[in-house]
């Protein structure tokens, strides 16, 4: 409960008590003082700007002294549009691969704006393909990716937008060669892909350093190893 003294023109007082105070202010804008429900004794001073504007926060820290805190909204998380294609035949059809919800979770870990993506899973034939026209190497490699759209700033409203292509085949094979599961390398392959679909890469050292250091810190969170403590995938 509040205990508030309104003073008029005159200089009288005037108590009341009440739960919230609202003051309003020239062209419909409202100022609002509340008692922090969380901590009390606080109090909570919100503007009419609506849910998106901080809210400040006073604080007694002595019998004659108060203390200003300013809570910020939390950052809206970017929005991930994921479909996954399996193109699959043959024997490619029963080696490992993980499965949409795992696909899912690790690109939405290196999501750093809104995006729509799709992740195709091919075998050799298509990947070797894929690779020969699009970056003129004539065999199968394990993360394609294709950007479209990306000369749209962050900022312009749109969503980014791509392909992920694993190959199945040279993913499980890089796996064994490299003693890792196949879904710590599956893992690994999606966040590099991710991350190259925002803009990184690693075509310098410092570009190679910086792009690395984010693949560690987001696999460390999803709870997987260092993917470059030994070999490079």
């Amino acid at each position: 409960m509040l205990k508030i003294a309104a003073v008029d023109a005159q200089g009288k007082r005037r108590k009341l008590e009440a739960v919230r105070l609202e003051i309003q202010l020239p062209g419909g804008r409202l100022l609002t003082l509340t008692e922090d429900g969380n901590q009390p004794g606080d109090l909570i001073l919100q503007g009419s700007a609506g849910e998106g504007a901080p809210r400040l926060g006073l604080q007694p820290l002595s019998a004659d002294s108060l203390g200003l805190r300013v809570d910020l909204p939390p950052a809206a998380s970017p929005r991930l549009e994921m479909e996954v294609q399996k193109a699959l035949e043959g024997d490619d059809r029963l080696m490992a691969r993980p499965r949409k919800t795992r696909i899912r979770a690790w690109a939405r870990a290196a999501l750093e704006r809104d995006a729509v993506v799709t992740v195709r899973l091919v075998g050799e034939a298509e990947g070797r393909e894929l690779n020969r026209d699009y970056r003129g190497k004539d065999y199968p490699t394990n993360v394609l990716t294709f950007v479209y759209g990306d000369e749209l700033p962050a900022d312009a409203g749109a969503p980014l937008m791509g392909d992920l292509v694993l190959c199945v085949p040279v993913v499980v094979r890089e796996a064994l060669e490299q003693c890792k599961s196949p879904e710590a390398h599956y893992a690994h392959l999606v966040v590099h892909g991710m991350l190259h679909l925002q803009g990184y890469d690693h075509e310098d050292d410092v570009d190679a350093q910086r792009m690395e250091a984010r693949e560690r810190a987001i696999l460390a969170l999803l709870g997987y190893a260092d993917p470059y403590a030994e070999t490079a995938a």
